[in-house]
């Protein structure tokens, strides 16, 4: 692995590592081949069948979208079709390379990416964007933090970026922890399956967990899909501001 000064161990050090190994399976584990073209199309279909839907019943504008956990821009290709300007972010520099090369080579015009070390470098690299994502997403990503105190601070990241109608829609494995997740949990990496290791096995979290978190961070649940699954999406939204009397 090449070092610099944006350097970044734990999460952001195994996800470089898959960046350079086998990205598109890394990203996708459900992948029956390593076939690009069957992740691009992934991709499109995740538009077309999940996020476009979603946008449309909650009547999002179509002026900036962000992903946090973007990757190789497999949703933000797609989706650039349909918003003014998408922006990814991702803790794998090699992702973002990735990404830029490709946008680069087909001619799109406005996406843009950056690598960001956590929740605190996000908020800076997206000052820009501060009070005006329409549309902001994260799906496959938020289930491999191990750490809850860094997914609090992406929620609080959130409600400053979004806008005041905008919305988030967050995914998380919620199913309940049962013994085979325990016995996952604590053998060692070399006696496990790649997908079942640190940094790409998921974590599994408590909906109240996740909720607490997204009332503290000033945000709302505006709705949610397939609860206690490991593919539980939030919608959330700006908290309305409590009024003095």
């Amino acid at each position: 692995m090449r070092s610099s000064s944006h350097s970044r161990e734990g999460s952001a050090g195994y996800w470089e590592k898959f960046a350079q190994e086998d990205p598109y399976t890394y990203i996708l584990t459900s992948l029956k081949s390593n076939d690009p073209g069957e992740f691009w199309e992934s991709g499109r279909q995740t538009v077309q069948q999940e996020l476009l839907p979603t946008i449309a019943t909650h009547r999002v504008s179509r002026g900036v979208a962000m992903e946090i956990g973007c990757g190789v821009g497999r949703l933000v290709f797609p989706l650039s079709s349909h918003f003014q300007e998408v922006v990814g972010a991702d803790i794998a520099e090699s992702m973002i390379q990735r990404a830029q090369c490709f946008a680069s080579d087909n001619g799109i015009g406005n996406v843009s990416f950056c690598a960001v070390a956590g929740p605190e470098d996000l908020l800076h690299r997206a000052k820009n964007c501060s009070g005006r994502i329409d549309f902001l997403y994260s799906l496959l990503v938020l289930q491999h933090i191990p750490d809850m105190a860094v997914i609090e601070g992406y929620l609080h990241v959130i409600g400053v970026l979004l806008a005041e109608d905008g919305i988030a829609y967050l995914q998380f494995d919620t199913r309940p922890e049962n013994f085979a997740y325990h016995v996952k949990t604590w053998m060692p990496d070399i006696l496990l399956p790649r997908f079942w290791r640190k940094g790409i096995r998921r974590i599994r979290r408590h909906p109240e967990e996740i909720e607490l978190a997204i009332r503290r961070a000033g945000l709302e649940i505006a709705g949610e899909l397939t609860r206690l699954t490991s593919y539980h999406r939030y919608i959330v939204r700006r908290a309305p501001k409590a009024v003095a009397s």
